[in-house]
């Protein structure tokens, strides 16, 4: 098991780097593909509390949104929102015999969960919001558009893997028992350090701003653990252990991309802010 889990990490961490850093329509249908895997994921998952999800509709949706907004088709995202949003709330009038209001609000809940997330990254990667940051470089070495990607990315893994190892290391004091047994405080120091540690470090190495690597590291130090327990109340909700088993040794997509799923759009937000 541990062997499967480190070759699927390595074979999977390599083609992802490669994907982020050739971006266009690799990432696109990357982006993409694991938004309808999300969904189907959690779809299956609320099964086992008898959810009547918009099932179809989630995949149709979510694919349109995606395109809408490769093809620069924001009045198009908007309203597309605006239809699905209307539609899951109208499910409970429509058809009120089986759909109940917490239906709609599991649907709700998973498309915003998944599409937001996963939109926010393909947002970040598309460069139109990266074009108007290049003044927070000393000296562009890397294109902004990868270099926030990859520093998004990086982060996250950063927190992941230091809040493991301190965990292990002198983990005492539980941080959510009743959610995640598994987590302590000292791990989420650990990762929360290590995650501002390695932000600063690719900041120091693509001379990017060290403040708002900063800001980055620390926002993704706070809202990556906050998305992997986000997920652990979700399965503990549908008692179960993964989302999925589509990635040998490491579980589902959710499993992987839940801490991504909660930074990416944080990132994505504050770089608007500060564009």
């Amino acid at each position: 098991m541990l062997a499967k889990r480190i070759i699927t990490g390595i074979v999977g961490g390599g083609l992802t780097i490669f994907i982020i850093y050739e971006g266009n329509w690799l990432f696109f249908i990357m982006m993409t593909l694991l938004a309808l895997l999300g969904w189907r994921e959690y779809v299956r998952m609320l099964h086992a509390v008898k959810a009547n999800l918009t099932e179809y509709a989630g995949y149709v949706w979510l694919a349109a949104v995606f395109g809408s907004w490769w093809f620069a088709g924001i009045k198009l995202l908007f309203l597309l929102c605006v239809v699905m949003m209307s539609w899951i709330l109208l499910r409970t009038v429509v058809c009120h015999k089986r759909v109940s209001l917490s239906d709609s609000a599991y649907s709700l809940y998973g498309l915003l969960y998944i599409g937001g997330g996963f939109l926010a990254m393909l947002a970040l990667r598309n460069g139109m919001l990266a074009s108007y940051l290049t003044s927070m470089f000393q000296n562009v070495m890397l294109e902004p558009a990868r270099f926030f990607v990859f520093l998004l990315v990086f982060s996250t893994w950063a927190s992941d893997t230091f809040a493991f190892a301190a965990g292990k290391a002198v983990g005492k004091n539980k941080l959510c028992p009743s959610i995640s047994p598994g987590k302590t405080r000292e791990g989420a120091l650990g990762g929360c350090i290590g995650t501002i540690v390695v932000a600063l470090i690719f900041s120091l190495i693509f001379k990017f701003s060290l403040l708002h690597g900063l800001a980055i590291g620390l926002i993704v130090a706070i809202m990556a653990p906050l998305g992997d327990l986000v997920e652990s109340v979700l399965k503990r909700t549908c008692g179960i252990k993964d989302s999925g088993n589509i990635i040998p040794g490491h579980g589902g997509i959710l499993d992987r991309f839940d801490s991504l799923l909660f930074a990416a759009p944080a990132v994505y937000a504050y770089l608007m802010l500060v564009a």
